[in-house]
C-alpha cells in the first residue's frame, strides 16, 4: 500500500445516505486531502486481481452448471461481456501497479472514476445474468444461480467496503433484477427467495458500512501516527540535544540527529547502521540500560562515560535517557544525551582540589582518613594487616630559607614523586598531611618485614640527591612504622603509634626507620603527638 503524501486532517462523519450518488463525489472522509483518498483507491486497487479471478471462476462455474438447460448463445453473449468488462478491470490495474509514487490529485480521482465505473458496469453484467441465466419455472437452477450471486456480492461487500459508491454500484445492479425476477416468478419459494434476498442487500449494506467506519478509523489512527512519526522525526532532527534511535532487536541506528554526530564526532550518515555500545567506555552501562529497558522500564539522567571507539582520542561525559518506542513499525530504543564533559571536568577539579594537596597532587589528610577507615575496616572483617608510615623529611625548614620558597616547593614535589615511585601495588598510596611530612597506606600487607622493606626503600630513595634548579641538595628523612592489628585497634591508634616511631626515629638522630615498640615515646619520653593532632584536625 502507498504511504501518505500530504498532512492528515481531521475526519468528518461518514455519510449515512442509502442512495447511490453520482460517479465522482468525495469520499465521506474528502475534507481531508490526498492520504485517506490515496489509501482509499490503493485498497481498492489491491483487491482487484483477486475479485477479477474470483468472478471468472464463478461465471466458468456457472455457465457450466446451467449449460444444460440454457441456450449457448446466450451462454456465450453473457461470458463475452463479463469477460470484456473483467479485461478493462485488469487494463485499469497495471497502470496502477506500475506506479512508483504518489498520483497528482487529478489522477487519483481519474483512476477512482474508472474504477467505480468498472465496478458497475461488473455488477449490470452479473445481474443480467442473474436474471437470463436462471431458467423459469426450474426451481433447482434458481436456487443455484442465487446461490452464486450471494456469494458474489458478499465478497464484494468486503473488498469494496471502504467506497460507498462502489459498493452500492455493485450490489444494486447485482441483486435487484433478481429480487425482482424471483418475486415475478409467482411461487411461494420464488417469492420467498426474493424476500430472503432483499434481506440480505440490506445486512451487506449495513455490514459494508460498519467495515468502512472501522476502515476509516485504523486509517486515521495510522496516518495520525505516520504524521506524528514524521514530526517527531523533524523535531528530533533540528534538536540540539543530541538524540538517535536504534533498533531493539539488533541494536543498530536507524536515526541520529546532527548534535549525535557530533557529540560522537562524526557524521549522521556514518552514525546510521552503527552500533551504540561501542562507544560506552563501560559497556556494563549499555547491558544495564538494556535490562532496563526489557522490563518495561525506562533510564533518566544517567551519567554515562563515552569514548571513540578506536583509540583514545576523546572521552566525553553526558547525561542519557532512554525509552522504548514504536518507530517506522519496528520496536527501537529513542535515546538522548546531555553533553556534560564541561561540568564533569570542573567538578572532579574541583572534587580533585578538596581530596588532593594543591603543591604536589597527592591525597590530602581527608582523602588518606577516609582510605584508612576503610581499610581498617576491611582488614578486620578478613583478618588481615594494615601498615602506616609516617615520613618526615629531615631539616627541610633550613632549605627551604636559604635557598626560598619555590626551590622548596620544587623539593616537596620531586620527594613526593620519589616517594610514589617506592610503592610497587596500586592498592598502597602516599599523602601530604602538611609541611613536610608524607604518611604511606599499605593495605593488606603480609607482614612486618614487609613493612619495613617499604619503608627502608622510601629512605634510601630520599638519601640520594636532589637537582634542584641548578642546585644540589641532600635531606634525609625519618620514617616511622606501625601495623594494625599488631600495634594497634582502631585507626586512631594506628595513626598515633606510626607517629611515636618516627619521632622516635628523629630522636635517635634522625635519618633512620624505626617500628613502633610499646612504651616508644610514651609518657616521659618527650612525644608530643603533633603529628596525630594534625591528621587528626580537620581541613581548613
Amino acid at each position: 500500500m502507498a504511504h501518505p503524501r500530504a498532512s492528515e486532517k481531521n475526519a468528518i462523519p461518514l455519510a449515512e445516505a442509502m442512495a447511490l450518488p453520482g460517479l465522482n463525489p468525495p469520499f465521506p472522509n474528502d475534507s481531508s486531502s490526498g492520504p485517506y483518498r490515496g489509501e482509499q483507491i490503493d485498497l481498492l486497487y489491491a483487491h482487484l486481481p483477486a475479485s477479477i479471478a474470483i468472478s471468472a471462476l464463478l461465471a466458468v462455474i456457472l455457465v457450466f452448471v446451467q449449460a444444460s438447460v440454457i441456450d449457448p448463445t446466450l451462454l456465450l453473449g453473457w461470458s463475452a461481456a463479463l469477460a470484456a468488462v473483467l479485461l478493462i478491470r485488469t487494463v485499469l490495474y497495471l497502470p496502477w501497479k506500475r506506479q512508483n509514487d504518489s498520483a497528482s490529485p487529478s489522477d487519483a480521482s481519474r483512476r477512482l472514476r474508472r474504477f467505480r465505473m468498472a465496478a458497475i458496469a461488473t455488477g449490470i453484467v452479473w445481474g443480467i445474468g442473474g436474471v437470463l441465466l436462471a431458467p423459469s419455472g426450474d426451481i433447482a437452477h434458481k436456487i443455484y444461480v442465487a446461490f452464486v450471486l450471494a456469494g458474489l456480492c458478499a465478497g464484494a461487500a468486503t473488498t469494496l467496503a471502504i467506497d460507498p459508491i462502489s459498493t452500492r454500484g455493485f450490489l444494486f445492479p447485482v441483486l435487484l433484477p433478481q429480487i425482482g425476477f424471483l418475486s415475478s416468478e409467482g411461487d411461494s419459494i420464488s417469492l420467498g427467495m426474493g424476500a430472503m434476498t432483499a434481506l440480505f442487500l440490506v445486512f451487506l449494506l449495513s455490514s459494508a458500512r460498519q467495515s468502512r467506519r472501522r476502515m476509516e478509523e485504523n486509517q486515521h489512527l495510522r496516518l495520525k501516527a505516520t504524521e506524528n512519526e514524521r514530526q517527531l522525526h523533524q523535531m528530533l532532527e533540528t534538536s540540539p540535544v543530541a538524540t538517535r534511535i536504534a533498533d531493539a532487536d539488533t541494536f543498530k541506528v536507524i536515526f541520529a540527529n546532527a548534535s549525535y554526530a557530533q557529540l560522537i564526532e562524526s557524521t549522521p550518515e556514518e552514525a546510521i547502521g552503527t552500533v551504540p555500545v561501542q562507544y560506552y567506555a563501560q559497556a556494563q552501562d549499555y547491558f544495564d540500560v538494556q535490562v532496563v529497558l526489557a522490563k518495561g522500564g525506562q533510564v533518566v539522567n544517567k551519567l554515562i562515560e563515552i569514548r571513540a571507539p578506536k583509540g583514545e582520542h576523546w572521552r566525553k561525559w553526558v547525561l542519557a535517557s532512554y525509552f522504548s518506542m514504536e518507530y517506522q513499525n519496528r520496536p527501537t530504543v529513542l535515546g538522548w544525551f546531555y553533553d556534560i564533559t564541561d561540568r564533569k571536568l570542573k567538578e572532579d577539579r574541583v572534587e580533585h582540589l578538596a581530596y588532593h594537596d594543591p603543591l604536589t597532587g597527592l591525597p590530602n589528610r581527608s582523602l588518606f582518613l577516609d582510605r584508612l577507615q576503610q581499610e581498617i575496616a576491611r582488614a578486620a572483617q578478613i583478618k588481615g594487616s594494615v601498615a602506616l608510615i609516617f615520613v618526615d623529611l629531615d631539616a627541610f625548614k633550613p632549605v627551604n630559607d636559604r635557598y626560598g620558597h619555590n626551590i622548596g616547593d620544587d623539593l616537596l614535589k620531586t620527594a613526593a614523586e620519589r616517594i610514589r615511585n617506592c610503592l610497587n601495588r596500586k592498592t598502597d598510596s602516599v599523602s601530604r598531611i602538611g609541611g613536610d611530612e608524607f604518611v604511606v597506606l599499605l593495605p593488606a600487607i603480609k607482614d612486618e618485614q614487609g613493612a619495613v622493606a617499604v619503608a627502608e626503600h622510601i629512605w634510601l630513595s630520599l638519601s640520594r640527591p636532589f637537582q634542584v634548579e641548578g642546585q644540589n641538595l641532600n635531606i634525609s628523612s625519618s620514617l616511622g612504622v606501625a601495623l594494625y592489628p599488631d600495634h594497634a585497634q582502631s585507626e586512631e591508634q594506628l595513626i598515633q603509634c606510626a607517629d611515636r616511631a618516627m619521632y622516635h626515629a628523629k630522636g635517635e638522630g634522625r635519618d633512620c626507620v624505626r617500628v613502633y615498640r610499646q612504651g616508644m615515646g610514651g609518657e616521659g619520653g618527650g612525644y608530643d603527638g603533633s603529628g596525630a593532632r594534625r591528621l587528626a584536625a580537620t581541613d581548613a
